[in-house]
């Protein structure tokens, strides 16, 4: 782990109903739990508060940051976590408009390690809400990939199905 001053902004969708939030904030209070030295929040892309800037700004003054790791607690990549939140993040994506049109979407050779997201320099920006909530960040933020396909998720569904035998 870097020596980097490091805060951790947990992200879930954000609905009317009050499920997300209970599940969102629960990884959060499990991971400050395990980890009490990390700075970590939990905010919503939309509808809901905290939205992203929000959360971004509570973490940053209350800690003296230098980088925000950004997970996505979605369980696949759609066009929220490819188009939306790096643009609210203010990150590099490898998003092309085209792989939404029935393309098959590849890396194009341009630097292929790019799914580490990293933006630098100045964050400033508009959230795609009505409040035009702006953040400013100088330090690093990474974008991880969503919770996607693993074996530990596997388990869950496979104990939905046998408990619903």
């Amino acid at each position: 782990m870097s020596d980097k001053k490091t805060g951790i902004l947990l992200l879930s969708h954000g609905s009317r109903l009050d499920d997300g939030e209970e599940v969102i904030k629960a990884y959060k209070e499990m991971y400050a739990e395990k980890f009490p030295e990390m700075p970590v929040e939990y905010g919503f892309m939309e509808i809901r508060k905290p939205g992203i800037p929000e959360t971004i700004k509570k973490l940053t003054s209350e800690n003296d940051l230098e980088k925000i790791i950004v997970v996505p607690v979605f369980v696949a990549h759609g066009l929220h976590t490819k188009r939306d939140i790096p643009k609210l993040l203010g990150v590099e994506s490898d998003f092309d408009e085209e792989s939404i049109s029935g393309h098959h979407h590849h890396h194009h050779g341009h630097d292929d390690h790019d799914h580490d997201h990293h933006g630098h320099g100045h964050h400033h920006h508009h959230h795609h809400d009505h409040d035009d909530e702006e953040f400013e960040f100088d330090g690093e933020i990474v974008l991880t990939d969503p919770l996607g396909i693993d074996t530990r998720l596997y388990e869950i569904i496979k104990d939905r199905i046998s408990d619903s035998l």
